[in-house]
């Protein structure tokens, strides 16, 4: 049976994703990238926004429609209460570890296959912030974190294959261990994989700035862990933050960016950041401008903020209009682009250390620890392994780059 993952939303649902694919491939199934060809699709869907949620409804009727048969779950699930049908089964945020229980056990092998580079280890899921716009709480429920035991053993199965990046996700990352009364951590987890384990670096899908504390910060010195982190900043006015309930203010942000920027220069530092939050000036906007202005960001995710149910900002009065939104995000995607662009033209001259991910149009494409965008002229690489390139020069988002050699 051939079997397509369609995957909408954030790093865990891809590292749900990916954890099923792994067992189905032990099972002798064959995984495939085109849904035209496969007998069963598995849909993990998503509702953090309306764009989210529209995907998902459409991606399910589409099934639907082609009279194929689909295992779904997911925040769009959890949202919309969607039933059984013939060819439709749904499985809760809380019953996906049991959609492997639904496939026969057909070819056992011992073997892993799985055709990624990268792989994605869901550690922890849920979160108890209720950020006044964030719906995640309500779908994903309280925080919970996979024993360190768990994890160990599905990051050394991938390390078996000779996996060269490990990504660790989760809801609300910093959160992990507190549902231990924080016997275990965060910091804990990255010292056990760094003590046992080689062969691959380690990259954080993304971590609340008030979860990087000394000891944290004293961790990611080492050579493995990616010199890149994902920290959402959302706004840059104090009085949206506080209505948005982020728990930190412009200046507490600045000052810890600052810290990390002190102790690691050259650093990857990406953010997310909201436009058009209920009563959103335009003042409070020039202040979002401002700080990221100051804050020596690689990348932004900008997003218009979506008016979610159950959550506090959608019950608040002055939403702002479509097009002031658009407006704004749009202004805001073009800092986004001349910040990346900066970033890239100081490793001009520089080596950095890529793995090869796929070809395109004649070059090898990768990414760098830092979270650049490589193409490599080489014809000879091998797609999994981490080489040595220089930067050359900058096309488009991407850097361009020869071989010096494999690491």
């Amino acid at each position: 049976m051939k079997v397509c993952f369609i995957t909408y939303g954030c790093r865990v649902n891809q590292a749900e994703a990916q954890r099923l694919e792994k067992l189905l491939t032990t099972k002798g199934y064959v995984v495939t990238s085109n849904p035209e060809e496969a007998s069963l699709w598995i849909i993990n869907t998503c509702a953090v926004t309306h764009k989210a949620e529209v995907q998902s409804r459409h991606i399910i009727n589409k099934a639907k429609k082609l009279g194929k048969k689909a295992f779904v779950t997911g925040c769009y699930v959890e949202l919309c209460r969607i039933e059984n049908s013939e060819n439709l089964k749904v499985f809760s945020n809380f019953e996906k570890d049991s959609i492997i229980n639904n496939f026969e056990n057909l070819n056992k092998s011992d073997t892993l296959k799985i055709s990624r580079h990268r792989a994605i280890i869901k550690v922890q899921d849920g979160c108890n912030q209720y950020c006044s716009y964030c719906i995640v709480p309500y779908l994903r429920r309280k925080p919970r974190s996979y024993k360190i035991e768990q994890i160990m053993k599905e990051i050394k199965d991938y390390q078996s294959i000779g996996i060269k990046e490990v990504v660790l996700s989760g809801i609300n990352i910093g959160l992990y261990g507190i549902d231990y009364e924080n016997k275990i951590s965060l910091n804990k987890l990255l010292k056990a994989i760094l003590k046992e384990t080689s062969g691959f670096r380690i990259r954080l899908s993304s971590i609340e700035i008030n979860h990087i504390d000394q000891e944290f910060l004293e961790i990611i010195s080492d050579n493995r862990i990616c010199k890149h982190l994902h920290i959402p900043l959302q706004h840059g006015s104090d009085r949206i933050l506080g209505l948005m309930n982020r728990r930190y203010d412009a200046f507490q942000f600045s000052q810890i960016i600052e810290k990390i920027f002190k102790l690691y220069p050259d650093i990857s530092i990406g953010t997310d950041v909201m436009v058009g939050f209920p009563s959103e000036t335009e003042d409070d906007f020039k202040r979002t401008l401002q700080l990221i202005e100051k804050i020596g960001f690689s990348y932004l995710h900008v997003f218009p903020y979506s008016k979610r149910p159950f959550t506090k900002a959608s019950e608040m009065t002055e939403q702002i209009p479509e097009n002031i939104k658009r407006q704004r995000a749009d202004c805001l995607i073009e800092v986004g682009k001349r910040k990346k662009l900066e970033y890239i033209k100081k490793f001009i001259g520089s080596e950095l250390e890529v793995i090869i991910e796929n070809k395109k149009n004649g070059f090898f494409s990768g990414t760098s620890d830092n979270y650049i965008k490589c193409f490599v002229d080489n014809k000879k690489l091998v797609a999994g392994n981490i080489f040595k390139v220089i930067v050359n020069n900058i096309k488009g988002e991407y850097a361009l780059t020869s071989l010096i050699k494999n690491r």
